[in-house]
């Protein structure tokens, strides 16, 4: 009979802390769900991080309706302000320093390469140091003069009547 009073009393015990825990339980994930809630739809209107423009982003107006356009610190690219296709000429990334002259956009860009070239799903480029070559772009006709040598592109700059003391800018003081 003792023995019948004691498990009784062992299993009344053992049922009210399952119970005490199991509310304990419930109400943590409630608690949980009513933060992730708040979080997710009213505190992300807050937060001061996340997706979109960097805080170095930006985009400059240049002649002829284009403009010089940093998305990201090494998509740095001339092309029209209102988009562009394949038909359109433009001056794409890298673009470090850039000046206009009349109709034309003049820039010298740094070239770019691949990351990791054992990866064939990383596209990502980074800087190539060892590759730098300068461009024109003709606003008025559409067209542009691309990957000259230093050379080649002081001769370019004499047949096309654009000042050959020109001063390139670089694109973050532009």
């Amino acid at each position: 009979m003792m023995i019948q009073q004691i498990a009784e009393f062992f299993y009344f015990n053992t049922f009210i802390r399952m119970k005490n825990l199991l509310k304990i339980g419930l109400g943590l994930c409630i608690i949980i769900l009513i933060l992730s809630y708040f979080d997710f739809f009213v505190g992300s209107r807050f937060r001061m991080y996340g997706y979109g423009p960097g805080v170095h982003d930006f985009s400059k107006n240049l002649t002829g309706g284009y403009a010089l356009t940093r998305t990201s610190a090494h998509e740095i690219l001339i092309a029209p302000k209102d988009g562009w296709n394949s038909e359109i000429a433009i001056i794409p990334s890298k673009v470090v320093k850039v000046n206009t002259y009349k109709e034309f956009i003049i820039a010298e860009r740094q070239g770019l390469k691949k990351r990791n070239t054992t990866d064939s799903f990383d596209g990502y480029e980074i800087p190539n140091e060892n590759i730098k070559d300068y461009w024109i772009l003709n606003t008025d006709e559409n067209y542009v003069i691309k990957n000259l040598k230093f050379n080649n592109f002081k001769r370019k700059l004499d047949s096309l009547k654009i000042p050959n003391k020109i001063n390139l800018i670089d694109v973050s003081e532009y």
